[in-house]
């Protein structure tokens, strides 16, 4: 029996900061490649992600245990950067302190 660990996420995640012009753009971008897989390997070091379809779109860090939102929001982050995904804005940092008095 084959071990299939094939995930499938929304290259766009939530954010609101893409338009829906730039979103057709990278799709249509996307739809000529067919889709993106990406290799994940792991070791004492951390992990690294590399794209099959096109090389050199890698992403990873040196966390040997990732969450799943770890991994996806830097392979997210990579295709952002590969494919220059335009933003229309970026939110303001929200400061939120944090107390353990009671």
């Amino acid at each position: 029996m084959e071990n299939n660990n094939k995930r499938f996420a929304d290259i766009f995640g939530n954010n609101p900061n893409i338009s829906l012009d730039e979103r057709n753009r990278v799709i249509a971008e996307l739809q000529k490649i067919g889709s993106l897989t990406f290799k994940i390997e792991k070791n004492e070091d951390g992990w690294m992600a590399n794209c099959l379809e096109i090389g050199g779109l890698i992403a990873g860090s040196n966390n040997p245990n990732p969450s799943d939102f770890e991994v996806e929001s830097q392979v997210r982050e990579a295709i952002y950067s590969a494919f220059n995904v335009k933003f229309e804005r970026f939110p303001s940092p929200i400061m939120i302190e944090l107390s353990n008095q009671r």
